[in-house]
């Protein structure tokens, strides 16, 4: 039975009860009162019909926010996302012939290709999941999702980059989104590369977390080298924020 069949079902039979029911104020009462509780759900319908309508499109940009480990936490101490968000992690959405759905990702400890339900919920996360938003390039981009996959997977086994160094055949996550689009739009890059800093906002100190981070790597900070995250990413003007998990 539809919603709308209900709806009417219910709304038919308060009326056509409550001359019958005047004598007796509690039922009356009753029936009113489902009157507003159907009326309230009916109105919230569209809204949760929307929500689960939602479709992902392959090219779309999953950002993630982790909610645990020292590496998400000095990430959001050093960069910044679109509304009150601090992400931490970027992959792509492919789609196979089957509809089924992946992301293709840059991390540890290689690129991979993973589902998308473990993308959003992995397991060793032990219940803590990352927070998910869905970005979408613009409509001028859309064109070159295509080869940005293909791209994508000729670089599935290549190593994740720990040093975050642009262009040593080794990639961190929103490197590796910057370098399969750049190669898609042949040679022309989509989203910008950025100045990095590894700086505590409004200070000339490195964080004691990235200090630590790269002396157990024994390889330099690269401050002020070119390189780019997620959070910036996100805050790009090539793409819309299309959804919230």
């Amino acid at each position: 039975m539809g919603l709308s069949v209900v709806i009417n079902t219910v709304f038919c039979y308060t009326e056509q009860s409550e001359t019958s029911l005047m004598a007796a104020g509690n039922h009356f009462t009753y029936l009113n009162n489902m009157k507003t509780i159907v009326l309230i759900l009916f109105l919230l319908l569209p809204f949760h019909i929307s929500a689960d309508s939602f479709k992902l499109q392959a090219g779309d940009l999953i950002f993630q926010e982790s909610c645990s480990g020292d590496m998400g936490k000095a990430i959001k101490e050093v960069t910044s996302s679109i509304d009150q968000y601090h992400f931490t992690h970027v992959g792509m959405v492919y789609i196979d012939e089957n509809d089924s759905i992946y992301v293709i990702e840059a991390t540890h400890p290689r690129v991979a290709v993973t589902p998308l339900h473990e993308y959003l919920y992995p397991e060793n996360n032990k219940g803590c999941y990352p927070v998910s938003v869905v970005g979408r390039l613009k409509a001028e981009y859309q064109c070159c999702i295509p080869r940005a996959i293909q791209e994508g997977f000729t670089l599935v086994g290549k190593e994740y980059d720990d040093g975050f160094v642009m262009n040593n055949d080794k990639y961190y996550c929103s490197e590796f989104i910057y370098q399969i689009l750049l190669r898609a739009n042949n040679g022309t890059a989509i989203f910008p590369l950025n100045v990095m800093t590894f700086k505590s906002p409004g200070s000339d100190e490195i964080t004691e977390g990235w200090k630590e981070y790269f002396d157990k790597l024994h390889v330099p900070i690269p401050e002020g080298e070119l390189g780019i995250n997620p959070g910036a990413m996100s805050q790009s003007d090539v793409i819309d924020i299309v959804h919230y998990y």
